[in-house]
């Protein structure tokens, strides 16, 4: 059994994202929309910034953050941070609260963008993104710049665009890897990847990939990659970190919980692919194929610690694609209103299943999670 703060402060932080999206997405001004939306932003850092002892990351971080001005940080954004952090005086706390400050403002930069079609982008977005920024906690802040690399992107400033990207790079590496497999999606596909050829992918990987598959990527990128940056020791490695040595039993799933889990990514899939075929909008199919690649690669790759981090940023995404799914569903969609009886009855079956499992992966989330504290409970 959690704790009761626990179990308080994040249905209030769910609750309030799902009425902020009601609110918030009918809001036109610039100034009235930040004035409000100040709110559901500081709630959600105070409240997952406090959290302790969160991840695998947690206590390395606190250390780096209470001693940024003498630990070693190769990552330059990261260091200057933190430094600004610990001479402000904040503390490690006052550390994890801008940290999540600033991925929260990112991402609502990102979602504000799209308006109405956003009203339940900000219900999805705590359960798309919290596991993973309180889990990768340099690599989630980093991806802060990868959420405002997108608006910038589609507003069609390229410059700026690169520099944020670039930003994020100082602080973790990794995302210029997101970058460059999001930019490869975004300028190749126009459409959505049909529903169908992703499924059947996914079913392949599914259940015919084994453990023994990943020697093969072992062996090619010992013999064929040659990196001069932080990458290479990875490549030199391959075999301890993408190998069967490399396979971690803590991420095997019981077969309730894998055919679960697929039932979900497979309703994501064919909802996203619907929705986007009733209503198109060019920059959300985008998003959506950077979804539903990362899903295959992420099933690929899935007891493997380190290229997961590389499948999780593509997936994260997720609550833009379901956000804009229940958008189109919604009453003020004249075009769902004409759809086949059959075809609203397979919508409204899949977009169950998204909500049931849901439902019960954030219900365990808050009520069976006796180790989530905060640091006042210390």
């Amino acid at each position: 059994m959690s704790e009761i703060d626990h179990i308080l402060l994040f249905i209030l932080l769910f609750l309030l994202f799902f009425y902020w999206g009601k609110v918030g997405s009918k809001v036109t001004s610039s100034y009235n929309f930040w004035q409000f939306a100040a709110i559901p932003i500081l709630v959600y850092s105070i409240i997952v910034g406090s959290r302790y002892g969160w991840g695998p990351d947690y206590i390395s971080y606190k250390y780096r953050l209470e001693h940024a001005d003498t630990y070693k940080e190769e990552q330059v954004g990261f260091k200057i941070l933190n430094q600004f952090i610990n001479s402000s005086g904040f503390g490690f706390i006052g550390g994890y609260i801008l940290y999540s400050l600033i991925f929260i403002i990112c991402s609502f930069v990102l979602i504000r963008h799209f308006r109405k079609q956003g009203m339940y982008m900000y219900a999805f977005f705590i359960p798309s993104t919290l596991i993973f920024v309180t889990s990768a906690i340099r690599q989630g802040l980093a991806l802060s710049f990868i959420m405002l690399a997108i608006y910038f992107y589609e507003k069609k400033r390229w410059i700026t665009c690169i520099l944020i990207i670039m930003i994020g790079y100082t602080i973790h590496s990794s995302i210029l890897v997101t970058a460059i497999i999001m930019a490869i999606i975004f300028v190749f596909t126009k459409k959505p990847i049909n529903w169908k050829i992703t499924v059947i992918f996914y079913l392949i990987v599914t259940i015919f990939f084994q453990k023994s598959s990943m020697n093969i990527l072992t062996n090619f990128l010992q013999n064929n990659v040659n990196l001069t940056n932080g990458f290479q020791s990875y490549i030199d490695n391959a075999d301890v970190w993408f190998g069967d040595e490399g396979a971690n039993d803590i991420f095997e799933q019981s077969t309730f919980t894998l055919v679960i889990s697929s039932m979900f990514y497979i309703s994501l899939i064919y909802l996203g692919y619907k929705a986007l075929q009733i209503y198109p909008d060019l920059l959300i199919s985008k998003i959506y194929n950077v979804v539903v690649i990362g899903i295959i690669f992420y099933r690929i790759v899935f007891l493997y610690e380190i290229l997961r981090r590389f499948a999780e940023p593509l997936i994260m995404l997720n609550y833009i694609v379901l956000g804009y799914v229940f958008f189109v569903m919604s009453r003020q969609n004249i075009s769902y209103a004409y759809l086949k009886p059959e075809d609203k009855v397979l919508l409204r079956l899949n977009a169950s299943i998204v909500i049931i499992y849901l439902l019960l992966f954030w219900s365990r989330f808050i009520f069976m999670n006796p180790d989530a504290k905060f640091f006042w409970s210390l």
